[in-house]
């Protein structure tokens, strides 16, 4: 079922409960004023008789004059609302057998039933020394204002029940015509689940929608950003693999395969000399010791870059102390602040080799683009939310630079990538020359 189905269902049903709630109450009040209606007329028209009975004076013409009045009610069938018996000494009041309050009413029996008052009946002796007692009845006859109440109802409850409808079909045009754009939204959803991040969804008329649509347009645009990023860094990563390679092809033959040539030369010529003395033998052996021992300085710088073995031998701290001294010892501008506290032992390999590349990156960058005097490095280990995290702080005093113009060879987006390879947060702060702090949190559990 369709969302807009289930909200016009609800609207539907809210709008049955308010005809319901609002039938009850009219025919509640119409009930009220049909008792009340017909209680004061016969009220009224006992009071009027008591009036008539007890202005009858003396004298003959006005004994005559309330006898004609009182035929005249005797004889008269039904008034509005009420039916008159009047009843001389002889006839003891009492209930008429024939009292009967099934009338004729032109309206339904169900409205009939609900609005229809008690049986009503008043019953009094009337006295008056110039005419003998006089005994009244009056019944109750709701017919007549049962029908007048009968057709205000019908005309509330047909208004309310055509304007229910149109106000039903007209929500359902209406949240047709907002909802629209949904499809819309679907659309794009489904080119940003294909990969086209590039899709923009237009602006709406419906301000929730609309909002819905910037922020969209807001994901696609950082998702594409991100895709970006990520083709960057995936390209960099491959430069700089081929220049490893390449530098590593070019160091094995400028060094390794130079020296290893020339320890060859030396050692043809000492064996094709025979008649060479002990001095030169020894002079060529020294040559050879020579030649070993720069190649193995060599070996030993090739497999440094690719991983530190004091990483694995000493561990973290070890092996940072040692980069940023040798750091230290060949910079005379620039000097690196290293401080540690609270680290844990035996950390993963992985987030280990992560961090020294990091600080790594984060040195060659303070000393290509920062222009800054002062490095500070803290390292250390906090619980937030019972979690365990390594945090790194790298702050320099240098020239800072603009968030918003970041660079990807700055090497900056590399440092993220690292950091939320590791399920991470990176963060970073600057502005134009106030320096550049650098706040990264790993999880260690």
């Amino acid at each position: 079922m369709s969302l807009r189905v289930r909200l016009n269902f609800l609207i539907t049903l809210l709008f049955i409960s308010l005809f319901i709630c609002s039938s009850f109450y009219i025919i509640a009040h119409a009930r009220t004023a049909i008792h009340e209606e017909v209680k004061s007329t016969a009220q009224l028209a006992l009071q009027l008789i008591q009036i008539a009975v007890s202005s009858v004076s003396l004298e003959e013409e006005g004994r005559n004059k309330h006898i004609k009045l009182l035929n005249s009610l005797a004889k008269l069938d039904e008034t509005r609302h009420l039916h008159i018996n009047i009843q001389n000494p002889k006839n003891v009041l009492k209930p008429l057998d024939e009292f009967n309050t099934e009338f004729e009413i032109n309206a339904p029996a169900w409205f009939v039933k609900l609005v229809k008052p008690g049986d009503m009946e008043i019953k009094r002796w009337l006295y008056n020394p110039a005419i003998p007692p006089t005994g009244i009845v009056i019944r109750a006859d709701p017919s007549d204002e049962i029908e007048e109440n009968w057709k205000e109802v019908r005309g509330i409850l047909v208004f309310l029940l055509i304007f229910i409808i149109l106000a039903n079909i007209m929500v359902y045009v209406v949240i047709g015509r907002y909802l629209a754009p949904i499809d819309t939204i679907l659309d794009g959803l489904s080119d940003i689940e294909k990969g086209n991040y590039q899709y923009e969804l237009p602006r709406f008329r419906l301000p929730e929608l609309d909002r819905i649509s910037q922020r969209f347009n807001h994901m696609a645009s950082v998702l594409l950003k991100s895709k970006a990023d990520n083709q960057l860094l995936t390209q960099r990563s491959l430069e700089i693999q081929e220049e490893e390679r390449r530098h590593l092809s070019q160091e094995l033959h400028d060094e390794l395969g130079q020296t290893i040539t020339a320890i060859k030369a030396v050692a043809v010529s000492v064996a094709s000399d025979k008649k060479a003395d002990a001095e030169k033998v020894k002079s060529s052996i020294m040559t050879i010791i020579e030649y070993s021992d720069h190649m193995y300085n060599v070996a030993k710088n090739m497999m440094h870059r690719l991983r530190p073995s004091v990483l694995d031998e000493f561990g973290l701290i070890k092996a940072l102390q040692n980069m940023i001294d040798d750091w230290n010892s060949r910079q005379d501008e620039v000097f690196c602040h290293f401080s540690f506290s609270d680290m844990p032992e035996g950390l993963p390999e992985s987030i280990k080799i992560n961090v020294f590349r990091i600080i790594q990156e984060s040195l060659t960058n303070v000393l290509k683009h920062s222009s800054a005097d002062q490095v500070k490095i803290k390292i250390y280990c906090e619980t937030k939310n019972n979690i365990k995290n390594l945090c790194l702080m790298i702050t320099d005093n240098g020239i800072g630079l603009d968030e918003e113009a970041i660079k990807p060879g700055f090497g900056l987006l590399g440092i993220k990538e690292r950091v939320e390879m590791k399920r991470g947060q990176f963060n970073l702060n600057s502005s134009l020359n106030k320096g550049l702090n650098i706040d990264i949190s790993i999880p260690l559990d």
